[in-house]
């Protein structure tokens, strides 16, 4: 658990260390970050599936200017009949002025392994009906009682209308 809560914070920290709020032509200057225009509060979850189960999440922003935005969640899995447990968190970072998106999601398994997964998309089409993104994916599990899975690459195409 510690591992997940270090490198959810060391994460955390370069993914903020991009989105730098100084005006980079007056040396010091401060520009002072807008509120979205809008503004959702962050969100709680959570539901009973099955007898058992405890599913929980909760979702929030930590930075939207207007033309980009990081946004964060954090879930967590009880499940009470054989007491297993899932803890997950992700962060996702959009840039609307080049269309481009990253998103990085960590999950513990349980004595399962770990499970790391990060995209990079790219907003292909949109207006005000639909929207075409395409992207690449990669993912790994680490640290299962059979070691470390093999690495998985894809690329994906994905829209709504």
């Amino acid at each position: 658990m510690q591992k997940l809560v270090v490198f959810f914070a060391a994460n955390l920290a370069l993914a903020l260390a991009f989105v730098s709020p100084l005006d980079h032509s007056v040396p010091g200057r401060q520009i002072p970050i807008p509120k979205p225009t809008d503004e959702k509060p962050n969100k709680f979850d959570w539901d009973v599936r099955q007898p058992g189960i405890l599913d929980l999440k909760t979702t929030g922003t930590f930075y939207d200017d207007g033309g980009s935005r990081l946004d964060g969640s954090a879930t967590y899995s009880k499940n009470f009949v054989d007491h297993s447990q899932n803890v997950g968190a992700a962060l996702n970072y959009h840039d609307y002025n080049s269309r481009l998106g990253a998103g990085l999601n960590v999950q513990d398994l349980n004595g399962a392994g770990t499970r790391i997964q990060a995209d990079l998309t790219k907003t292909l089409l949109k207006d005000q009906h639909s929207n075409i993104e395409g992207g690449l994916r990669y993912g790994q599990t680490f640290n299962t009682p059979f070691g470390n899975s093999e690495p998985f690459f894809g690329g994906f195409i994905r829209g709504t209308f």
